[in-house]
């Protein structure tokens, strides 16, 4: 009699632990279901509460099949593929059920954010992760990217955890990777570049001077300032990129074994196609930059990227020759303005002095020709401001 009453209390005991379990998970994923449909904002209590009720029943389910399948598996693992294919099939019509039901109350947005809800809203987090880390990532590139979390979504959504769900985007971003690695991305490189601009404590200049400039700009939606922020610190690390390529060319240049005038003829080829490189790059960064940023805002990133030159040679300008026409002065600020251009392009105040220097000299030959004598011009300027010292 013992015998036969030991088998029925164990199994008593296990079947009060099943309901006691699956209690504990129907209170789980009320939780989970309620922390989802509060971002919904749905004013509508009774669709709030049917809404609630669907997530939560579809957490139920899952959990019930998984659990099915991992006991099945365990109980009978030479049938193991079967019963993964079995429990995969139903999960596969749970999920169009659900699916299904969850667009018949709610909108398409709002059927979105519950699927991102249920992944831990991975799919708009590491999507943005992609474009800070890939900022000219070309329109089809983004949209290969954005497909192909989607797909790792749906399949998350009906992760038995935060593993499985995490796997899914994991082999997705593997498909991803291979894809861009395939269209010329070092994607370990551009880990590593953008690593370094998420440093914003860094005494690096890409970090001191895109934080500077964000701080002038003072945009109010954080997601485009940190855009343009990381923009602004990954177009100093391309300068100097390609200042290290054009330094490394130059030292191969020095190393042939040819004359002065060849030598100098090869370095000069070599700083025309540097400075094309570097005008490209900035052509591209300024109208990536144009996509967040006005006119004036643009303004703003070029004159705190050449320290003010533009305002500082052009406010000489006046103080020096106070009579200057409008056509003059309109002559001038252009000179300016494309001394501003290629200070663009350079790491160092002394680089970029050099810049307007050369075209101040531009400005002042226009000036002289104009019938201006500038010399004369500064020295009385020096006199006044030795007076009045």
């Amino acid at each position: 009699m013992m015998k036969t009453l030991i088998p029925i209390i164990f199994l008593f005991i296990l079947f009060t632990n099943t309901i006691a379990q699956d209690n504990d998970y129907k209170l789980i994923a009320n939780v989970r279901a309620a922390k989802i449909v509060v971002e919904l904002h749905l004013s509508d209590t009774v669709k709030a509460q049917k809404v609630k009720a669907l997530v939560a029943n579809q957490y139920a389910t899952l959990n019930a099949i998984h659990s099915k399948r991992d006991q099945d598996i365990q109980h009978n693992r030479a049938k193991t593929a079967s019963i993964k294919a079995k429990a995969d099939e139903a999960v596969k019509v749970s999920h169009q059920n659900y699916i299904y039901s969850l667009n018949q109350l709610l909108s398409k947005d709002q059927v979105e954010e519950v699927k991102n809800g249920m992944t831990y809203h991975t799919v708009p987090l590491t999507y943005a992760n992609y474009l800070l880390m890939l900022p000219y990532a070309t329109h089809q590139q983004q949209e290969m990217i954005w497909a192909n979390l989607i797909a790792a979504r749906e399949q998350a959504m009906d992760g038995g955890s935060s593993k499985e769900k995490h796997a899914w985007f994991n082999k997705y971003k593997g498909k991803i990777a291979n894809q861009l690695s395939a269209e010329g991305y070092d994607l370990k490189k551009e880990g590593d570049d953008w690593a370094k601009r998420r440093d914003t404590k860094s005494t690096s200049l890409e970090i001191t001077q895109s934080n500077k400039i964000i701080q002038v700009l003072n945009l109010q939606d954080k997601a485009k300032a940190e855009s343009v922020r990381n923009l602004v610190a990954y177009q100093y690390q391309k300068i100097g990129e390609l200042n290290k390529q054009w330094k490394n060319r130059l030292m191969v240049i020095d190393s042939l074994a040819k004359s002065k005038e060849e030598i100098d003829k090869e370095a000069a080829k070599a700083w025309e196609q540097h400075k094309a490189a570097l005008d490209q790059q900035r052509t591209i960064y300024l109208t990536k930059l144009g996509s967040w940023l006005n006119s004036a805002q643009i303004e703003i990133v070029k004159n705190e990227m050449t320290a003010n030159g533009l305002h500082t040679e052009f406010s000489r300008f006046q103080e020096l020759l106070p009579n200057l026409t409008e056509v003059q002065k309109a002559k001038v600020y252009q000179y300016l303005l494309e001394a501003r251009e290629n200070a663009l392009n350079v790491l160092t105040s002394r680089e970029r002095n050099q810049w307007f220097i050369k075209y101040r000299g531009r400005a002042n030959n226009y000036l002289s020709a104009e019938g201006y004598d500038l010399r004369k011009a500064t020295e009385e300027i020096e006199k006044k401001q030795a007076l009045n010292n």
